[in-house]
């Protein structure tokens, strides 16, 4: 299956992002930054394998998924480079050319492995849907990143409605992070 060879490659690309490993590091977002990270994993490896997607795309969803879930902006084009190089690992998998793709494995370059697939998501096979354009998934458990559904950009539907307004007088410093509007 597809998306039992994607993932391992989307575990090590997103393993050697700084962006995200600084992020999960640094406590941005949310409690629970490194699962987060593990399920941001499946939910991208998923994202490309049931869908029909270009680099701009899979950019769009990454700088999403950083914004939304860890409170940061990628000025780096770093979500770029990580599209592309998904993408890449994608193609050189549908297209059966194994020896390129561990070649280009090889090649990139070696850091501690510190995302690993959460024992939550080990068993859970990706959906499948009748049209490859759906931006939703099924969920019945929606504290789970992976399962949960696509506001129509494709980033990820926030459902965190308890959280308290925020004073900013006595916020201490905070990340900015701004909203991204689709280039047309």
């Amino acid at each position: 299956m597809l998306y039992d060879q994607f993932k391992p490659l989307v575990d090590l690309v997103l393993n050697n992002w700084t962006a995200l490993q600084l992020a999960v590091e640094q406590g941005m977002g949310a409690p629970g930054g490194e699962k987060t990270a593990q399920l941001m994993s499946v939910y991208v490896a998923r994202y490309c394998v049931e869908n029909i997607v270009d680099i701009e795309n899979v950019t769009e969803v990454l700088e999403d998924l950083m914004d939304e879930e860890f409170e940061t902006v990628c000025h780096d084009n770093s979500p770029k480079e990580v599209a592309t190089l998904l993408l890449q690992y994608l193609a050189l998998l549908k297209e059966g050319r194994q020896e390129e793709l561990q070649a280009r494995v090889a090649a990139m370059p070696t850091c501690p492995k510190w995302l690993n697939q959460p024992a939550c998501c080990k068993s859970i096979p990706p959906q499948s849907h009748g049209n490859p354009d759906d931006d939703t998934t099924s969920s019945s458990d929606e504290d789970n990143l992976s399962n949960r559904p696509l506001n129509g950009k494709g980033s990820l539907v926030n459902y965190n409605t308890d959280r308290e307004p925020v004073d900013k007088e006595k916020e201490p410093d905070r990340a900015v992070a701004r909203t991204r509007r689709k280039k047309e």
